[in-house]
């Protein structure tokens, strides 16, 4: 008579458990004329006084969405801004605590919605410059920014770096930094103006010292009824 197999208890499993998980993400403004990136410098050990992504570390009862947006939170004051879930980041010896999965997202904030003071150590810093950040998180980075890339072509995300009323130049120039290659400014703003997806609001920004017409201030609409996101935007780089 063969031997019945045993009953599995907690201990059985309790190898798998032998990890944690935390979230990062790579929050993206246009400032000052440039496309940044939030750093904070970490406190805690083992990473202290290294840069590296906004994260922490999550509890087992926590979701992940709502991680981030209390992460948000705690670091700037809100979380009224565009997020969306890049991936896991799995690498064996990621972490020197041990195997930590991290669920990294995405995301982009206008700049009428950036604190006017972050915390002393958190900073605002160039996308485009060469950073040596903690752990995996360059790796992190370089995928946000491929994500991003991809968005600005496929979807309207540009419209989450501007407030409500913007003026077509900040448009064009989001997407020349993102890019790096000048725009047709002329044919950028016939198409994007006859493609329905903004509106002009009527109003003008006031200019100092300078001739000319003033900048007119537009507002975004939404994709139009007939056409889908990635043809009404029609923005090939």
């Amino acid at each position: 008579m063969k031997n019945k197999a045993a009953e599995p208890t907690k201990d059985t499993f309790k190898h798998f458990f032998n990890g944690a998980f935390s979230v990062d993400i790579v929050l993206i403004a246009y400032l000052d004329g440039s496309l940044k990136f939030l750093l904070q410098k970490k406190q805690d050990y083992p990473l202290v006084n290294e840069w590296g992504l906004p994260g922490d570390l999550i509890l087992p009862e926590q979701d992940t969405d709502k991680a981030i947006d209390e992460l948000l939170i705690k670091n700037i004051g809100h979380s009224d801004v565009f997020k969306s879930n890049l991936r896991a980041f799995s690498e064996l010896n990621r972490h020197p605590l041990g195997r930590i999965i991290t669920i990294a997202f995405y995301g982009l904030i206008s700049f009428d919605k950036v604190p006017n003071k972050l915390p002393e150590n958190f900073k605002w810093a160039n996308l485009e410059a060469n950073y040596e950040l903690t752990l995996d998180h360059n790796h992190i980075l370089e995928e946000a920014k491929k994500k991003f890339k991809e968005n600005l072509i496929q979807k309207p995300v540009v419209f989450n770096l501007l407030p409500e009323k913007f003026i077509i130049s900040d448009l064009i120039k989001i997407y020349e930094l993102a890019f790096d290659k000048k725009v047709d400014v002329a044919n950028f703003r016939k198409r994007i103006v006859s493609s329905k997806m903004i509106r002009s609001t009527g109003e003008f920004k006031q200019r100092y010292k300078s001739h000319g017409r003033p900048a007119e201030y537009y507002t975004y609409e939404g994709p139009t009824k007939k056409k889908s996101e990635k043809e009404s935007i029609l923005f090939n780089f």
